[in-house]
Parts: C-alpha cells; sequence; structure tokens
C-alpha cells in the first residue's frame, strides 16, 4: 500500500510539472484559441503547482526531480522578472494617466473623478493630464460630461456605442487630430494632445475584444492591428492605455513593446496589479489586463482602484517625461 501512494506522489509531482513547464511555453507562444489565451493569462500562478512538485520529491526523496522542480520554477519567475525590476528616470515632468472600464456604462464615473484629481505625493506626479475610459454607452457619456470629471477634463473625444464597444479620451488640453483606430472591433479613439514634457503626444484610448470562445480571431485580428497601427505612429512621445484583455504574458502584447514602447508597470517595477475580474471571489481580481504602455516617457507607479459597478479595477499610472 505503500509503494503505491508513494507512485501516486511521484506521479502527482510530475504531472504539476508538466503543468508549470507547460506555463512557461505558454508565456513565449502567441496563443491564439480561447483556452489558449485564457491559460496564458494564469501563467503567474504557475509557480504554486512548482513549488508543491518540489515539496513532494523532498519527501519523496527524489533529489534529481527536485533539482528539476527547481528550475522549472526558476523558469516561472524568469518570465516575470522584467515586472520587478524598476528603472531609475531622470529628472523630468511629472504627471498622471487614469484608465478604467465602465462595465457597459455602469461603472461609477465619480470614482474615476476623485482618482484623476489627486496628485501622486509618493511619485511628485501632479493630478492626471488624460483618462481613457472603455464600454462607454452614450447614457454613460451624459454622465461624463455632467459630471466633475467632464468638468475636471474640458477636452473630450467619444466613440460612445452599445455594450461594450464604446470609448473615450478626456484631457487637460485640446484633443487634435483625433480618429477611431481603423477595423477594430471596439470604438478606440485616438489623438494628439499636449502634456508635461510632452507637448505634441500620441494618446490611444484602447479596448481590445474579450478572446471569448468563438471570438478569440477577433482578439488575434486587433492585437495585430494595433501593433500596425504603434508602429505606424511614427517618432515621438505616445501613451496608449485601456483594457487589452491581454497580459504581461501573452506573446502578441509583449510585441506590442517595439519602436521604444514599453510596458508601465514594468518600468515601475510594480510587479502583479490585477484588475478583472472585481465581481467574482469575493471581489478580489486575478488577472492585470488593464495597461499603460509609453513611449518618451519612464512609469514611476502603478496602481488600482476601485470603480463602483465595474467588474475591473481602474488603474493609475505615475509618468515622468525622459
Amino acid at each position: 500500500m505503500r509503494s503505491v501512494l508513494r507512485f501516486l506522489a511521484l506521479a502527482l509531482a510530475w504531472l504539476l510539472i508538466v503543468v508549470t513547464g507547460l506555463a512557461i511555453w505558454l508565456h513565449y507562444t502567441a496563443s491564439r484559441g480561447s483556452v489558449a489565451i485564457y491559460a496564458t493569462a494564469g501563467v503567474p500562478f504557475a509557480i504554486l503547482p512548482g513549488v508543491l512538485a518540489a515539496l513532494l520529491f523532498v519527501v519523496l526523496r527524489r533529489w534529481v526531480a527536485f533539482f528539476v522542480s527547481v528550475l522549472v520554477i526558476a523558469g516561472v519567475c524568469f518570465t516575470q522578472g522584467p515586472l520587478w525590476v524598476s528603472q531609475t528616470p531622470q529628472a523630468g515632468d511629472r504627471f498622471t494617466v487614469v484608465t478604467a472600464n465602465l462595465r457597459v456604462g455602469s461603472g461609477d464615473v465619480a470614482d474615476v473623478a476623485d482618482v484623476a484629481d489627486v496628485a501622486d505625493v509618493a511619485a511628485a506626479a501632479a493630478g492626471a493630464q488624460l483618462v481613457a475610459l472603455q464600454e462607454v454607452t452614450p447614457l454613460a457619456l451624459e454622465r461624463v460630461r455632467h459630471s466633475a470629471l467632464g468638468h475636471r477634463f474640458p477636452f473630450v473625444y467619444a466613440l460612445p456605442g452599445p455594450a461594450a464597444t464604446g470609448g473615450v479620451l478626456l484631457g487637460r488640453s485640446a484633443l487634435d487630430e483625433e480618429r477611431r483606430m481603423p477595423n477594430m472591433v471596439m470604438n478606440n479613439p485616438g489623438a494628439r494632445t499636449s502634456v508635461p514634457g510632452g507637448p505634441r503626444t500620441q494618446v490611444l484610448a484602447i479596448h481590445l475584444p474579450a478572446p471569448m470562445s468563438g471570438h478569440a480571431g477577433d482578439w488575434v485580428h486587433d492585437m495585430h492591428l494595433l501593433k500596425e497601427q504603434l508602429q505606424g505612429l511614427g517618432d515621438g512621445p505616445a501613451i496608449v492605455a485601456g483594457d487589452f484583455n491581454a497580459t504581461w504574458d501573452h506573446a502578441q502584447y509583449r510585441q506590442l513593446l517595439t519602436a521604444g514602447f514599453a510596458d508601465a508597470t514594468s518600468q515601475a517595477g510594480a510587479w502583479w496589479q490585477p484588475t478583472f475580474p472585481t465581481d467574482r471571489i469575493g471581489g478580489r481580481p486575478l488577472v492585470a489586463i488593464d495597461r499603460v504602455i509609453v513611449r518618451g516617457f519612464v512609469a514611476t507607479s502603478v496602481r488600482t482602484f476601485t470603480v463602483s459597478g465595474s467588474d475591473h479595477r481602474g488603474v493609475v499610472v505615475s509618468l515622468v517625461t525622459v
């Protein structure tokens, strides 16, 4: 009986190692199907089966297998390493950017306004210069315009839409060269504006479609289009904020980080800032799909905040001009 239990424990340990190794493979592979895309979002959790496998190998005194488990655990940690190491920016103008998903218009814009008007004391950054909103319906847009958020951000480029399709950019400074990102599923607005230290900054409010069953192709398609859009922006500072429905572990997301673009969470060394879903598991989000990408700036801090009525947490990023 004891030998049977040892065999089952050993088999379980190796199975856990396979699961952990699969997570590493998912991190480096451009996932295309819904199952693979969703599984990739869980890569950071893969360290748990790896650690459990290592403990089982120790109990079973399988030292070679234990060494293998340590290597696999290290492999998972390596995939997350860039999110741990912060950059030290040069002295420059500081400000914040806010992004929030309003969940088909039901999110409380007052929560966004409260955060957008508060300076980030820890980062010595002034209040928000730019707000990107997703899932903005026509009714939600009216609430935005008549709220404190609308008064504090006088320049608005709005592309409201039904259900989850609408997007809005709000700026402290004028928004010029307004345009809708072409051929994308959602209404993704783009413009040029001025921020401290960046007088002609390209700004995009992004929402990529959720890779639900039967719609993974839309996610892959829009990821590719977004990459083309970023490559076509030319030189100069840029801020891309929104709900990417992708995490650091999705290869397609990291492929956006070319031509000088960088992930704000990685720059700030903020590691894991989960934002979704907040309507399950006691309101504790599990995946970090709301993100900010920048060029010409360095993020010094990234934090999340509650948006009542939404299933996402909002994101506040403190930036310094370089």
